[in-house]
C-alpha cells in the first residue's frame, strides 16, 4: 500500500489511513480546504470523481442560478416526463421518425419547459405507479386537453384500435 500522507487531490489532503471497505479498497481521511473531513477510498480521489468533501458542488450551484433543483430526478414521473420530451425533440431516440417527432408530435410548452406544470398536471389528473402517459389523439400533441394515464391494457388496445381505423400510430 502506497503512503498517501499529506498528498492533496483537487481541495482534499490526506490526513491519515483509515480502513479497508468491503471491496478491500485502502480508505484514508481526507482534510477538506473548506475545514470539513472525510473518509473516501484512494481509488475515488485518484480516478477524479471526488474533489471536495461536497462543498465545491455547493458553490457551483450558487454560482449557476439557472440550475434547478427539484428533488424529482430520480422518480418515475420525473423519468416519463424526460422520455416523452426525448421522444419528441430527440432524432437520436429510438421511436422519434416513426411515431413521436418525426411525424410532428410535439409538447405543449407549459410541459416542455417546466417539469412542476406537468407534474401538477398529472397529481390532478389520476397519475399512478401503474400508469403511463397515453395522448388520446394519437397524432395530436401532449397537452393537458390530449393526454390521460392509462394501464399497459389500455396502452395496447389503443394501438389496435387505431391500426383497424387506419389511423397512423
Amino acid at each position: 500500500m502506497k503512503n498517501l500522507i499529506g498528498k492533496t487531490y483537487g481541495r482534499l489532503t490526506v490526513i491519515s489511513y483509515s480502513e479497508k471497505n468491503k471491496y478491500n479498497r485502502s480508505m484514508w481521511l481526507y482534510k477538506c480546504e473548506c475545514g470539513n473531513s472525510k473518509i473516501i477510498s484512494s481509488n475515488s480521489l485518484q480516478q477524479g470523481h471526488t474533489k471536495s468533501c461536497g462543498c465545491l458542488d455547493k458553490e457551483k450551484h450558487i454560482s449557476s442560478p439557472n440550475r434547478t433543483t427539484h428533488g424529482e430526478c430520480g422518480t418515475r414521473l420525473y423519468r416519463i416526463w424526460q422520455a416523452m420530451k426525448n421522444r419528441c425533440s430527440n432524432p437520436n431516440s429510438p421511436d422519434y421518425k416513426r411515431y413521436y417527432g418525426g411525424k410532428g408530435v410535439t409538447i405543449c410548452d407549459n410541459w416542455k419547459y417546466n417539469y412542476w406544470t406537468f407534474r401538477n398536471w398529472a397529481v390532478l389528473h389520476g397519475y399512478k405507479e401503474n400508469l403511463s402517459i397515453d395522448r388520446i389523439d394519437p397524432n395530436g400533441k401532449y397537452e393537458p386537453s390530449n393526454c390521460r394515464w392509462a394501464t399497459a391494457k389500455e396502452q395496447r388496445h389503443n394501438q389496435t384500435r387505431c391500426k383497424k381505423e387506419g389511423v397512423p400510430y
